[in-house]
């Protein structure tokens, strides 16, 4: 039996009674009685959390600025672009990275593969293109929200990845400390 994303479930060969507690299940009866009487704890159910509600709107957002401001950046189209494509490859990565089927979670890695050569053309796009010009009366010009969107998105993220570095720097020269004497 093969699983898809999210879903819970699986067959049931025995017939048991169950009470439930504060935290726990207890198996009271079975069918065989040479099987003891166990104690499991009970999981929580699956829930959304807000950090993923966070991150599936940044994608959203991310698709829907680079949607709506596809022809309004002449400077270069690969902006709102990379905003479109970025947006879905997060979204789909994600959500495929908790599939338990494993030809989908392959998918999500290559997806996720393919994520960071794209952010890096991204930066080369952005960045080079920086402090563009925002009218469109004065010639060539890109989307003030797609184009700083885009930016610092891309800032916040390096931002994040130096101080996760610097974290685990520090971590590595200073893990012998941590060692009880």
């Amino acid at each position: 039996m093969t699983e898809g994303c999210g879903a819970t479930g699986g067959a049931i060969t025995k017939k048991v009674d169950i009470e439930k507690t504060e935290s726990t299940l207890k198996i009271l009866e079975t069918e065989d009685d040479d099987e003891p009487l166990e104690t499991v704890k009970e999981k929580p159910p699956p829930g959304i959390n807000a950090s993923l509600v966070m991150l599936y709107a940044v994608f959203f957002l991310m698709f829907t600025v680079g949607w709506i401001s596809l022809n309004s950046c002449s400077v270069n189209r690969l902006i709102p672009i990379y905003l479109i494509v970025a947006g879905f490859l997060g979204a789909m990565a994600k959500f495929l990275s908790s599939c338990k089927n494993r030809h989908l979670f392959n998918l999500a890695i290559a997806l996720l593969i393919f994520d960071v050569l794209w952010h890096g053309l991204g930066t080369y796009i952005v960045y080079t293109e920086y402090q563009p010009n925002y009218d469109p009366n004065l010639g060539k010009y890109c989307n003030r929200t797609a184009y700083l969107l885009a930016f610092w998105l891309l800032t916040f993220q390096y931002t994040i990845l130096g101080i996760f570095i610097l974290i685990s720097a520090c971590y590595m020269l200073m893990k012998g400390d941590f060692k009880k004497k």
